[in-house]
C-alpha cells in the first residue's frame, strides 16, 4: 500500500516541531504515512508494534525510535497505561545540516543522523536514561527545546545502544519533483491559512489547472485540498485556544474562517466538540 504523504507544519519561529501526548491527549493516527522530515519518538511505557518500511518489531515497556526522512511508517504509541507519555519530535534535514557545517564539534551527531536513515530502535536502558529530558519539553520555550534536543542527540551519539532495522534504505515511492511540489503547497498553506485560499490561485502559481492540481493533491495525500486546509486551520485554532486566547470570534477570523456556523461545524468535525465546549473543558468555564 502506498503511504500517505503527511504535512509537518512548523511554527515560523521554530526549526523543529515537538508534540507531547499523554493518555488523555493521544496522538491522532496518521495511518500508514511518509514525510521528508526526520522523526524522533519517545514512548514511555506500554506495548506496541513498530511498523516501519517492510519491517515489524514488537516492543514492551515503551520504545525510542529515530527515523531518517522519507521512511514509510505507522504510528508508534499505545494507550496501555494511564501514565504513558509519547513525545514526537520532527525536523527537516536542513535543520541539522546547517549546524553540522558550522560546528565541526558535532561530528558524533552527524554520524547519528546518517544512521537514522536505517531506522534506529534504542534499547530500554537508553530510553529510560533520557526520560527526564523528554518529559521536560512541555515546560520549555523554543530556545530551550532546541538546546534540549541537541543534548538528547549528543547522548544518543555517545552512549545510545540500538539496532538498525535496515542495512540501507532507499525510498523511491515518490518522484523528487512531486515531493518538492507538495512541500511548496504545504508552505503556501502555512503562510496563508489566515487569508482567503483559492484553488485556482494556488494552481496557477504552481503551473496547474485547477482540476489537475486537485488530482495531484488527492493522489499524494489521499485528501481533498480544501479538507486539508480546513484541518490545518482548525489545528491553528486549537493552538490559539491553548495559548489562552479564548475569544472564539477572534480565533475564527485569525485562522481564515468568516462564518461562525461553518467554523463550529469544522471544529467539531476535527476535534469532536464545539469551540465553546473545548474552551469550557480546558478552562473550566463557558467562554465566547
Amino acid at each position: 500500500m502506498k503511504p500517505i504523504l503527511e504535512a509537518i507544519n512548523l511554527e515560523t519561529d521554530s526549526s523543529l516541531k515537538v508534540e507531547s501526548y499523554d493518555n488523555s491527549s493521544y496522538c491522532e493516527s496518521a495511518g500508514w504515512h511518509i514525510h521528508p522530515e526526520f522523526e524522533l519518538v519517545f514512548v514511555k511505557n506500554g506495548n506496541g508494534c513498530l511498523n516501519i518500511g517492510s519491517k515489524k518489531m514488537n516492543y514492551a515497556n515503551g520504545t525510542l525510535v529515530f527515523l531518517g526522512g522519507n521512511i514509510p511508517h505507522s504510528d508508534f504509541g499505545n494507550k496501555d497505561n494511564e501514565d504513558n507519555l509519547e513525545v514526537v519530535i520532527q525536523f527537516r534535514k536542513e535543520f541539522l545540516a546547517d549546524k553540522l557545517r558550522v560546528f565541526p564539534e558535532l561530528t558524533g551527531i552527524k554520524d547519528l543522523i546518517q544512521q537514522a536513515r536505517r531506522a534506529m530502535v534504542f534499547d530500554s536502558a537508553t530510553k529510560d536514561a533520557l526520560w527526564n529530558q523528554f518529559q521536560r519539553f512541555d515546560t520549555l520555550d523554543n530556545q530551550g527545546k532546541l538546546i534540549n534536543l541537541l543534548s538528547i542527540l549528543d547522548y544518543l551519539s555517545r552512549y545510545g545502544s540500538y539496532v538498525c532495522l535496515f542495512d540501507s534504505y532507499t525510498v523511491n515511492k515518490y518522484k523528487k519533483n512531486e515531493i518538492n511540489r507538495l512541500e511548496e503547497i504545504f508552505e503556501y498553506v502555512n503562510s496563508n491559512y489566515s487569508k482567503d485560499i483559492s484553488v485556482t490561485r494556488i494552481a496557477e502559481q504552481l503551473g496547474y489547472t485547477a482540476n489537475s492540481f486537485c488530482r495531484f493533491f488527492k493522489k499524494m495525500t489521499q485528501r481533498r485540498f480544501m479538507d486539508f486546509v480546513n484541518a490545518y486551520r482548525i489545528e491553528k485554532a486549537v493552538e490559539a485556544f491553548n495559548e489562552n486566547n479564548t475569544i472564539v470570534a477572534e480565533v475564527m477570523y485569525n485562522t481564515g474562517f468568516n462564518d461562525p456556523s461553518y467554523f463550529t461545524k469544522q471544529f467539531k468535525k476535527y476535534q469532536g466538540v464545539t469551540p465553546s465546549s473545548y474552551l469550557k473543558s480546558k478552562y473550566g468555564q463557558s467562554l465566547t
